[in-house]
């Protein structure tokens, strides 16, 4: 292990919330709900490992999943509220779906944060990881996939509804620690799903050495190797790359925590909420108990359209407090 120095406090994840939908559509059988032939979604399930997708039903309204948030506690410091989202919001003109959040749970809101796509939930760990901000800060995003081409991604991931939200505080006792956060931007794919096929094919040929720079970065400045990490949690794109991905980091596929791939799909920004989640969820059920000498290690990573590359290493060092709310609509 490398030796680093962790500040006396540290950004701590103190509660998730998440929210999935009941609904789910079984590729196979209702292909044509997620825009695709049957012979794609037999393709989909046998090569990309992707079977179901959660989606909110049609008439249900949009604010059952995006306006709940996390719980919080109570401080002398005003909580502040930052949104995550991959594309931008659906909202009747002139309303913000961040004033109206703020208005409701009694935040002051700070905008919200699209540009580095899928990895903009690590874009905003790391403005806070850097900031070391005494504030509470609530990080909200709302992930629904309201079009064609939303829902379907070129025949290699399927997108799901969802929303999560985190709260964050500056603590000498954390919960799960945020012990660094690494991003990589490769600018020659900007244009991301506009980008020629050229393009493509030299995004595709430098997947592995992007995803392995922000990847080794991450771990080095944590202080931690991949053999001390107890799950990978992926962004859910599809277990094909996933495991082509393990195997040229020469690790155990049996670490990445990839069931939502399967039966969830790709829930954009939410991904590393929701398999952050499932797996406390995991262990406790499991009895394990975490602490500061013997924490539970994940490494998150994503990769965002336009050549955006995100990973943090988080480490759950006690689950005594710790709020995982769960909920289905």
């Amino acid at each position: 292990m490398t030796s680093v120095t962790i500040p006396s406090k540290a950004l701590s994840i103190d509660a998730i919330r998440v929210i999935r939908p009941e609904h789910r559509l079984v590729l196979i059988e209702e292909h044509e709900a997620v825009h695709c032939s049957s012979f794609n979604a037999h393709i989909l399930k046998k090569m990309m490992g992707i079977e179901s997708v959660n989606v909110l039903p049609e008439g249900t309204s949009t604010d059952d999943i995006l306006l709940p948030l996390v719980s919080r506690s109570e401080s002398v410091n005003p909580s502040l509220l930052r949104s995550a989202n991959t594309g931008a919001r659906r909202t009747r003109f002139g309303l913000s779906l961040d004033r109206k959040l703020a208005r409701i749970h009694n935040l002051t809101p700070l905008g919200s944060g699209n540009a580095n796509r899928c990895v903009s939930l690590f874009k905003q760990l790391d403005l806070l990881f850097r900031t070391q901000s005494e504030h509470q800060v609530a990080i909200h995003n709302g992930e629904l996939a309201f079009s064609k081409e939303m829902r379907i991604t070129r025949g290699l991931s399927v997108q799901g509804d969802s929303s999560t939200s985190l709260f964050l505080t500056q603590t000498d006792t954390p919960k799960i620690r945020v012990s660094s956060v690494h991003m990589h931007y490769d600018r020659r794919f900007s244009r991301g799903i506009w980008g020629e096929g050229s393009e493509t094919k030299a995004y595709e040929d430098s997947y592995r050495s992007n995803m392995h720079q922000v990847i080794h970065s991450a771990l080095e400045r944590a202080g931690v190797t991949l053999e001390e990490v107890d799950h990978i949690l992926p962004h859910n794109i599809n277990i094909k790359s996933w495991r082509f991905l393990c195997q040229s980091l020469d690790v155990a596929e049996e670490k990445l925590f990839a069931r939502n791939i399967q039966t969830e799909g790709h829930c954009f920004c939410n991904d590393m909420v929701i398999n952050l989640s499932d797996a406390i969820e995991k262990h406790r059920l499991a009895g394990t108990n975490p602490t500061a000498s013997t924490p539970l290690r994940f490494l998150a990573v994503a990769a965002g359209a336009g050549g955006m590359f995100g990973a943090c290493v988080l480490e759950v060092v006690q689950l005594e407090g710790f709020l995982n709310e769960r909920q289905a609509i």
